[in-house]
């Protein structure tokens, strides 16, 4: 594969991704404008119902078919005595 038809490739992946990216943009809403009366109240009352709803799966009870874990019986540990090296000075 030569340059040229290397070039011209990567060239029409370019055209194609602006044309893309330039119709998305026009396709995109505007921002909305909360004008009426009450909306605040609705945001309000929505984050509050979020918050309530998230509480609740939080602090829901664990599933009833899930196996307790077993503790874990380790050995002891073996002590080993202090070793005393003599220093050199």
């Amino acid at each position: 594969m030569s340059y040229l038809s290397h070039g011209k490739q990567i060239g029409r992946g370019v055209v194609v991704a602006g044309t893309l990216t330039a119709l998305s943009l026009t396709a995109i809403p505007m921002a909305a404008y909360a004008n009426g009366s009450g909306v605040g109240a609705a945001i309000g009352l929505g984050i509050l119902g979020g918050v309530i709803a998230g509480a609740a799966i939080a602090s829901s009870a664990p599933p009833a078919y899930a196996a307790p874990l077993a503790p874990a019986d380790y050995p002891a540990q073996p002590y080993y005595t202090p070793t005393w090296y003599p220093s050199d000075r």
